[in-house]
């Protein structure tokens, strides 16, 4: 076993940033992979990080005879390592049999490699109770936290907005090619004494939650009041993993992502750059359900389809102002729960070709956001009135694309040559409809 000493407390932005750990050659033991796989930023420990030194402090023999600090985690080898180059390509692996390689591994670290752990791993803590460790993240909160009572604590500080300097945090449920995004475009706005509500569909349920061990690993538990079809859902008690930002709930046979998001304490008004490099064209006056401001994106999508023909989505027909990410949450869950929509578009109509316009909103990125979405037929409205007008955002005298649909065969659409609220096929001629995509903060 090895002894991991304690350190002083992990601070937040240890979750933002990547953590990356180098590797050593001090043995003939590391096995060649030829770029078997690519390292994750999230996933790898920097040499110059707070978590490398604590590791590399850790398995020094001063802390293996009792240092200044005791220790809070002891893990059972074998540990398995992976080796990466300065690309991040992986090329080797070891099992670390002893705290002794460890610390030589740390001690003789390559300048422009890099290593991970292979996660999760088991570990106990000081306490002599045990704790799964998943990720970089929990393996700091683990090494500065020696018992559970210490790391629930610091999940509730973490998963609550801080007591200096306040601003409200949301948990935004978040859109995942692999996860259950049955409630994507909710979130959670958590209060301080384990209180929460959560915000879908401009509906407000009220509720509590507290994270507990079960079975040795992390569980959140969340109850709402009521007994609608939105709190059944949420009332669970599930393993739960926090990687920086970013929270994963395990429910079989997909997972839930939750992102953090949080008040802008700076002021914007219309025409302003907003946080991420769009140009803000409403203000709402205050925050609620998570958000105050909109801003649009600088670059219209590619041409791509609205989806299915003769299909209807009667819950993507909201036309109200802070609709759109509802509207294109609806969209996305209706073609990714048909039955291989993508290749083979037929499934819902021969006319279709797979593309999908709600799809391509969602996974844009404009300076590291990637929280875009399809306007609903009011906001695109207001787009053309406070921007286009104005000969602000670079937009095309065309007819642009609302996430409003109108019904099985058209959606609500704006002419920005005219300012005339329009309606549009779902298959219109190719190239003849633009869209923008817009986002909320």
């Amino acid at each position: 076993m090895i002894n991991f000493i304690k350190t002083t407390t992990v601070v937040i932005s240890l979750l933002v940033i990547a953590l990356i750990f180098g590797c050593s050659n001090f043995d003939d033991n590391w096995r060649e992979t030829a770029s078997i796989d690519t390292g994750t930023p999230g996933k790898i420990i920097e040499k110059s990080s707070e978590l490398y030194n604590t590791l590399q402090k850790a398995t020094t023999s001063k802390a293996l005879e009792g240092g200044e600090v005791p220790p809070c985690v002891e893990f059972v080898y074998p540990l398995s390592l992976r080796v990466y180059d300065n690309n991040l390509n992986g090329i080797g692996s070891t099992n670390i049999r002893s705290d002794v390689e460890f610390s030589k591994v740390l001690e003789n670290l390559p300048t422009g490699q890099s290593l991970s752990i292979s996660y999760p791993i088991a570990t106990t803590l000081e306490d002599g109770t045990e704790y799964t460790v998943n990720n970089n993240t929990e393996l700091a909160i683990a090494l500065n936290n020696c018992s559970r009572e210490d790391i629930i604590r610091y999940y509730n500080d973490l998963f609550i907005p801080p007591t200096q300097n306040p601003i409200n945090y949301f948990w935004r449920v978040k859109y995942s090619e692999a996860g259950d995004n049955t409630y994507f475009s909710g979130s959670f706005l958590v209060s301080p004494g384990g209180y929460l509500q959560f915000y879908y569909n401009h509906q407000k349920y009220d509720g509590t939650f507290f994270f507990l061990f079960v079975d040795d690993k992390l569980h959140i538990n969340i109850n709402l009041e009521g007994d609608s079809e939105v709190v059944k859902y949420w009332n669970i008690d599930r393993e739960v993993e926090v990687d920086g930002v970013n929270i994963t709930i395990k429910k079989a046979p997909k997972d839930i992502k939750l992102e953090l998001i949080y008040e802008s304490r700076k002021e914007y008004k219309v025409g302003d750059v907003g946080p991420a490099k769009g140009i803000v064209f409403y203000d709402k006056g205050e925050y609620t359900f998570g958000w105050r401001y909109m801003e649009v994106a600088t670059k219209n999508l590619k041409d791509s389809e609205w989806g299915c023909a003769t299909s209807p989505i009667s819950n993507a027909r909201n036309t109200e102002l802070g609709s759109g990410l509802y509207n294109t949450a609806q969209i996305i869950n209706y073609h990714d729960n048909l039955a291989n929509y993508y290749l083979n578009p037929s499934v819902c109509n021969s006319a279709n070709n797979g593309t999908l316009l709600a799809k391509d909103a969602v996974k844009q990125i404009q300076d590291v956001f990637i929280d875009w979405f399809l306007p609903s037929a009011d906001e695109l409205d207001l787009v053309y009135k406070n921007l286009y007008l104005n000969n602000l955002g670079n937009f095309q005298d065309s007819v642009y694309w609302s996430s409003t649909e109108i019904d099985a065969n058209t959606v609500s659409t704006v002419d920005f040559k005219t300012g005339e609220k329009t309606v549009t096929s779902k298959i219109p001629e190719k190239g003849t409809i633009k869209a923008r995509a817009i986002r909320y903060f």
